[in-house]
């Protein structure tokens, strides 16, 4: 295009478009080698690091030579601790469940639960499914019977709310198996505190800490009682206690003891006037009868133990100690009748008696109730 050409065209276009064209800031194009940009974009990484390294040192950081110590104040942060569900009969046994409530430790605490645990694969599960595996198999192992259907459940954790949320989801995966056993479970459950001296005495006598605790709230209430003693003692038969002297106000339960003389019965045997340490004995070697019941069966008899009317009298020996006769006798007539002797001071029957011998609890049971006549 020729120079008038372009001039004439210059003038044709409007004084506002050249006006606006003139504004506006030249982009140059300039070309960097690859290497040169990639030094470029370093320096300025470096410029801002070392901008906010002033920065910092303004602000009364100080800044040394691979390392870096600030000069406020230090917050540390603590990693969430896991709740525990511990499970006493006498097995006792301790779970760990981390915050998506999942099984991530399982320990037994003593030989009994050893076995109960041997080849259980519950690490991993929700803790729900984790408990009704244990429990299937301390019933499995006759740990639990209709018997002895006595389970305590204890739970620790640092927020009571979650706590009392873990106790009902335990308690309520407990009652819901038991539907599928035709006896009640007799289930106590408590919320605990962490203690290290409970915890000590635990590790001592190989128990859950949710078993020391259940013993010193009876203590509380009832200071009479040994903790010598009482920590003998499986949760059965504490069980069957608490139907004697009441629960403890913050232990809760669902389904009665197996194995407590009925309320009728207890004023003949004058059980309200027994002291704390003839209370104990009586209501072990009661448990310890049972236990005897339980182990003289095979295992495929376990679904005929279902009743037993039992007879209990008082009598007394002849230095003037007590003791009481018991005959169990069977209600279903296909299993035979038993008998023992329980004296006073002893946590287990004196003598026991099967079929082949039980003429002679029959015969000291005809005596007594002569005597007392």
């Amino acid at each position: 295009m020729k120079g008038e050409e372009l001039l004439r065209h210059i003038g044709s276009v409007k004084d506002e478009y050249i006006e606006e064209l003139m504004c506006e800031p030249v982009r140059a194009t300039r070309r960097y080698p690859h290497n040169r940009g990639m030094i470029a974009s370093i320096a300025a990484c470096l410029a801002v690091i070392l901008m906010g390294t002033s920065i910092m040192a303004a602000n009364g950081v100080k800044v040394e030579t691979d390392t870096m110590t600030l000069s406020g104040s230090v917050t540390s942060l603590t990693m969430a601790q896991n709740s525990v569900i511990m499970i006493d009969v006498n097995p006792s046994i301790r779970l760990e469940v981390d915050d998506r409530n999942t099984v991530v430790k399982a320990e037994a605490l003593n030989e009994d639960a050893q076995e109960v645990m041997a080849g259980l694969e519950i690490v991993g599960q929700d803790y729900t499914s984790a408990v009704t595996s244990v429990v299937g198999a301390l019933q499995e192992k006759h740990y639990i019977t209709d018997l002895k259907n006595s389970i305590l459940i204890s739970v620790h954790d640092a927020n009571e709310e979650t706590a009392e949320t873990l106790r009902e989801n335990t308690v309520n995966a407990i009652e819901e198996f038991n539907k599928s056993v035709d006896y009640t479970f007799s289930v106590l459950s408590q919320i605990v505190k962490g203690d290290k001296s409970i915890a000590e005495l635990a590790k001592e006598y190989n128990v859950s800490e949710g078993r020391i605790e259940m013993i010193n709230k009876l203590i509380s209430e009832h200071s009479n009682y040994s903790f010598e003693e009482l920590v003998k003692c499986n949760v059965q038969t504490i069980n069957q206690l608490f139907e004697y002297i009441g629960l403890p106000e913050t232990i809760q339960r669902i389904g009665d003891a197996a194995g407590v003389v009925p309320v009728e019965y207890r004023e003949k045997l004058k059980l309200d006037e027994l002291n704390c340490d003839e209370l104990l004995s009586f209501t072990s070697a009661i448990s310890d009868f049972y236990n005897k019941l339980s182990d003289y069966y095979s295992e495929s008899d376990v679904a005929k133990r279902i009743g037993y009317e039992f007879n209990i009298i008082e009598s007394s020996t002849e230095d003037g100690q007590k003791l009481w006769a018991v005959l169990a006798e069977s209600l279903t007539r296909n299993i035979g009748d038993h008998g023992a002797i329980i004296n006073i001071g002893q946590n287990v029957v004196s003598d026991w008696f099967n079929q082949s011998n039980l003429h002679q609890i029959s015969q000291y049971l005809t005596n007594a109730i002569l005597g007392a006549a």
